[in-house]
């Protein structure tokens, strides 16, 4: 990485970056199929966080979109490009793979097609936990970097650590839910789902003491708290 050129790494980073935000786009405006939250709907688990949970990456993508102009401006110094530029990229990469197989997911006679869902899930899954593992990755280089500044940890860091956090917990839902679909049977109890989740978010919080990791976990148990809430409700007044 060393070896690249400052220019040569700015553009992969500005095209990686340009791209993430149009398969995200397309994703939301169905170009690519089902939204994902009428994905969602058809693949319940007992962890998945309520609705509004998910406008964290609202946040996520316009923090990183902002340390990627300051990186292309030479806002931030040419070591911070160096230590960012391959962990979010390939980050990207993961998450844009995850948008694809998810999409591809059926909504209809999905008891019929087991194994499809079996391999699909479990395909996202692993795509969850090879993008968390890169910005995880992103969140310990900058924390090796000597200069330090507001600018930095507001633009590189924490969007850094929200994400690596956010993917840590959406790994432990991913992987719920694939064993939930695995076709010698479901293997997925609510408290195996929650311990599933809670083992993978601590290990995410644990392996890096970032303020973003722990506040994207934070963000989704409280998504997933208030939302076994309101179904405890439903439940209760039904």
């Amino acid at each position: 990485m060393e070896d690249l050129s400052p220019t040569y790494l700015k553009c992969l980073l500005g095209g990686g970056y340009a791209v993430l935000i149009g398969v995200n786009w397309a994703s939301l405006s169905g170009k690519l199929g089902a939204p994902n939250a009428e994905i969602s709907k058809a693949y319940p688990s007992a962890v998945t966080p309520a609705g509004f949970a998910f406008s964290i990456w609202g946040p996520i993508f316009l923090l990183q979109g902002a340390g990627t102009i300051a990186l292309l401006s030479n806002a931030l110094p040419l070591e911070a490009l160096r230590a960012v530029f391959p962990y979010w990229f390939v980050t990207w990469i993961w998450q844009n793979c995850w948008q694809a197989s998810f999409v591809s997911l059926p909504l209809t006679d999905i008891n019929s097609r087991k194994g499809k869902v079996f391999r699909t899930l479990l395909a996202c899954a692993c795509q969850l936990v090879a993008a968390q593992s890169s910005m995880t990755a992103a969140a310990q280089r900058l924390q090796t970097l000597e200069e330090q500044s507001l600018l930095r940890s507001m633009l590189l860091d924490f969007p850094s650590g929200v994400n690596a956090g956010w993917l840590s917990a959406a790994s432990g839902i991913g992987l719920s839910l694939a064993l939930q679909h695995w076709t010698r049977g479901d293997l997925m109890t609510p408290n195996r789902s929650a311990c599933l989740l809670g083992a993978v978010g601590c290990y995410g919080a644990g392996v890096v003491s970032s303020l973003g990791i722990s506040a994207g976990c934070v963000w989704l148990v409280r998504g997933v708290r208030l939302l076994l809430f309101a179904n405890g409700l439903r439940e209760r007044f039904r």
